[in-house]
């Protein structure tokens, strides 16, 4: 993806959706540079899932919000990609904003 959608986890003017712990695991994900995560956007429902999992297809594309937190941590920056201003600014700060949650 080019840009975080309206929804994306990883924008910090998207309120927390995701559990505390979920948000926070999102997060600390984002720290490792062999670590991917697709766009919901382009992720389908896996039938077989008794709780409405998601599931990548060989058409899902990589969350531009997950790449921009990595980039911000410091990772190469893909050819022809323009991190988000809109996206935390560092795993810290999505940690703490989500850790708030109740």
């Amino acid at each position: 993806m080019k840009q975080p959608c309206k929804h994306c986890p990883f924008r910090k003017d998207v309120k927390p959706f995701l559990t505390s712990e979920f948000g926070q695991q999102l997060a600390y994900h984002a720290t490792n540079p062999y670590n991917s995560f697709s766009c919901h956007k382009t992720t389908v429902l896996d039938e077989d899932s008794d709780d409405g999992e998601m599931m990548v297809t060989k058409n899902s594309k990589e969350c531009a919000g997950f790449m921009t937190l990595q980039i911000n941590e410091g990772m190469r920056c893909p050819d022809d990609f323009i991190p988000s201003n809109e996206v935390y600014s560092d795993v810290d700060e999505m940690v703490f904003v989500y850790s708030q949650k109740k």
